[in-house]
């Protein structure tokens, strides 16, 4: 299956393997304006916030409609993390920085500071947290 990976190190060398590594996956559909806000959000709270200890997997439903099917993805786009452990998923944009770094477990005390200082928040396009 082809498909988009992003790693902790920028993709170039090997990936992370310590048990606090954050394995995700991304279930897009294609290159529409949901799907793409999606991917970029997931990276840049990742490459902000968890930067060296992430592994990202971006996975086109249209493109690979079984994977869709095999992790029982019901709308796109999905965040899933796979681990550490429990798997949660995230439905949505993403652009609820919170509530995404609450799920994943990722602490940080300057989320607000840093949303405030340029980074879009819409309760709008809110992620619900589905565990």
């Amino acid at each position: 299956m082809s498909a988009l990976s992003v790693e902790a190190d920028g993709g170039g060398g090997a990936a992370p393997s310590s048990s606090d590594t954050l394995v995700l996956r991304l279930y897009v559909t294609g290159n529409t304006m949901r799907s793409t806000r999606a991917v970029d959000n997931a990276r840049r709270l990742l490459e902000t916030y968890a930067a060296g200890r992430f592994e990202l997997e971006v996975i086109d439903i249209y493109l690979h409609p079984e994977a869709a099917i095999a992790a029982q993805i019901i709308a796109a786009p999905t965040l899933v993390k796979l681990r550490p452990g429990p798997s949660r998923r995230v439905i949505g944009d993403l652009s609820d920085a919170n509530k995404v770094l609450a799920l994943l477990g990722v602490t940080v005390s300057n989320v607000t500071a840093n949303a405030s200082s340029g980074a879009s928040q819409s309760a709008s396009s809110s992620a619900p947290i589905k565990p």
